[in-house]
């Protein structure tokens, strides 16, 4: 499995078009990383992607970022991952605030779920 590390975390490429990401614990994500996240995914990415956030490490995001996370155009779908009821809450915010509503974002509390979501969609792309 191919491992491409940033400066908070890491982007684990699972297939073509897909990936997952793993911030790393306590981090407080601004707008600034957020541009660098994208540049990863430009970087990784040719055309559209999709992508599994995965919330096992407890970290916090700006609102800002949350917003600017958004507006990448390329990103075609987002299943997050959220292993407990507090990850659970804050996906279940940040899918819902206005940047957020323009993308298909789906939050599981089970890892194979959201994948199986993610690899349903890719199959009728």
């Amino acid at each position: 499995m191919n491992v491409r590390k940033f400066s908070f975390g890491k982007i684990k490429l699972l297939q073509s078009g897909l990936a997952e990401v793993i911030v790393d614990e306590g981090v407080d994500i601004n707008t600034e990383m957020v541009d660098e996240i994208h540049q990863v995914f430009l970087s990784i990415f040719p055309g559209a992607f999709s992508l599994l956030i995965n919330k096992s490490n407890s970290y916090s995001t700006q609102l800002d970022a949350l917003i600017k996370f958004g507006t990448l155009k390329a990103i075609n779908k987002i299943a997050v991952f959220a292993p407990n009821q507090m990850a659970k809450l804050s996906a279940d915010f940040a899918a819902n605030i206005p940047s957020s509503a323009v993308l298909d974002i789906q939050v599981f509390t089970d890892r194979d779920d959201a994948l199986a979501w993610l690899n349903d969609i890719a199959k009728a792309i």
